[in-house]
């Protein structure tokens, strides 16, 4: 009895301390994403204020504006657009609060990951080690401040949101395939894709792929044609139904065009196979920031082939429990990431080039390898019974995961006086742009505030909106939630210029 009470107290400790540090590590980046995030309208932003929130406030809005694109190879991000206009209507257009939803998405996500990985080892020997070290593991990887702009970034943060849908989205699947019913698994797949748009057809694609490998494993049993078609049917649907609704959407860029530019950026090609691998280590941004141009590839290619042989592992120990839930999602989320690096060499590469692999908001996405392998290995840990192998390597990857998260969160904590300044500065640039249209400031940051690159009517026109309505840097709730002193009653008063132009491009 004595020794049951001790394994008992030892198991509740250590569910106190795991507990205890993932809530740090999420405490520290809700506090750092509150204090850092950009909270006026920052690059795309400007853009959906000009459309998007314009036509709210001028009673144009329709349904289908919840679905438009500025090109074909855009998200149409419909709950994204939802939020936005609640956060219009609540908080008065405040992307600082923007940032706090995507880290809720995260919190799901981290949730609904440990839950995963808790019911599936449910009566393994080592369970509740598995399920306690997922949890941490998991928040580590998720809320690393390793790059500061998935969460000063608001549209960065807000991503988050994805990686919650792919997972939720596989779960269901994994749940239609193992019931055999077709029928539910093209309704969600449709559903989702109005959902997550472009990640709904990347899901597709892995889930049809997961359904030939388990398939292939199952001997004596037909292949279920209807199972494998199901999402194909939906993704067909939605294509279909998206054209009609939106005929002159067109691409940026014809497809021969695309490949030959592909072509002419081929010698940098190698680097579609190190950035995003590499990226979840360390950071691009915080490389050349700690050692400089000169020693970025020596400490990203090193990184990158470390999680190739992660990758490599992942793949041989899916191919042995491909018929389980777990690895099912896992390799969902890991076929995700692969088609994402695709899609995004064939839609951004040849506009710029493989370079572009090292922006900030898609860590959002590489980091789903992680998790990925994370959750594959605290299943095979939570079975360890005569080894441990599997729960050594496990524990001292999670003890890694949070040594870096920690190290990034506080050494993040003295940039946010510096950030907390930058975004007084955008607030300033905004209210001297309403003020004097005519005149953009030297120091205006055209990269944040996009408006700075527009005609004067355009900006005159977006600048007004906010200001009639009170939102963003005009309204008085904003300056005061920010710690931003009260307005000029000029500054405060409607615009005298008035509009004469369209809409910018983008």
């Amino acid at each position: 009895m004595e020794r049951r009470q001790v394994k008992a107290s030892v198991a509740a400790l250590f569910y106190v301390v795991v507990g205890l540090l993932a809530l740090i590590i999420v405490r520290g980046n809700l506090r750092y994403t509150w204090r850092a995030t950009i909270s006026v309208p920052m690059a795309d932003a400007w853009w959906f204020v000009d459309t998007f929130i314009h036509r709210y406030f001028d009673g144009s809005l329709g349904v289908l504006d919840f679905f438009a694109k500025r090109g074909s190879l855009d998200n149409a991000q419909p709950l994204q657009k939802i939020l936005l206009l609640l956060n219009t209507v609540i908080f008065d257009m405040d992307f600082g609060v923007e940032g706090v939803f995507g880290v809720i998405f995260g919190i799901l996500f981290v949730g609904f990951a440990t839950w995963l990985v808790r019911v599936e080892t449910r009566g393994q020997p080592y369970a509740g080690v598995a399920s306690g070290l997922s949890l941490l593991g998991l928040a580590a990887i998720v809320f690393s401040l390793n790059d500061r702009g998935v969460f000063n970034w608001s549209l960065a943060t807000l991503s988050l949101f994805y990686p919650l849908g792919v997972l939720a989205l596989l779960i269901c699947a994994e749940y239609c395939l193992r019931k055999r019913r077709p029928l539910l698994l093209a309704t969600t797949f449709l559903a989702a894709c109005l959902l997550l748009d472009t990640a709904a057809l990347l899901v597709a694609a892995a889930v049809c792929a997961l359904i030939v490998l388990r398939q292939t494993q199952a001997q004596g049993r037909a292949w279920d044609m209807k199972l494998l078609a199901a999402p194909l049917v939906a993704v067909a649907i939605y294509v279909v139904g998206y054209q009609l609704a939106f005929p002159g959407n067109r691409a940026d860029m014809a497809t021969m065009e695309r490949i030959h530019s592909l072509f002419l950026h081929g010698t940098d090609a190698w680097k579609a196979f190190v950035i995003p691998f590499g990226s979840v280590v360390l950071a691009p941004s915080r490389i050349k920031s700690m050692y400089g141009a000169e020693g970025f590839w020596w400490c990203l290619v090193p990184a990158a082939i470390l999680l190739w042989i992660g990758h490599v592992w992942f793949w041989r120990e899916f191919l042995r429990h491909r018929q389980e839930r777990v690895p099912f999602v896992a390799a969902g989320l890991m076929l995700f990431f692969y088609a994402t690096i695709a899609g995004i060499v064939w839609g951004r590469v040849p506009r710029f080039d493989f370079n572009y692999l090292m922006q900030s908001r898609y860590l959002v996405f590489y980091e789903l390898q992680l998790v990925a392998m994370l959750m594959l290995l605290a299943t095979k840990a939570a079975r360890t019974t005569h080894s441990i192998t599997a729960m050594s390597a496990f524990a001292v990857a999670v003890a890694t995961a949070t040594f870096l998260a920690g190290y990034f969160l506080h050494g993040n904590k003295a940039v946010l006086r510096s950030e907390a300044m930058f975004n007084r500065h955008l607030a300033d640039t905004i209210v001297d742009l309403a003020n004097n249209p005519a005149h953009v400031p030297a120091d205006c940051s055209a990269n944040h505030l996009t408006i700075c690159g527009w005609s004067q009517s355009a900006r005159v026109e977006v600048l007004d909106l906010i200001r009639r309505e009170k939102l963003n840097v005009f309204s008085p709730t904003f300056r005061t939630r920010h710690g931003l002193p009260p307005l000029a009653p000029d500054a405060r008063a409607g615009s005298k210029s008035q509009s004469s132009g369209g809409n910018p491009s983008p």
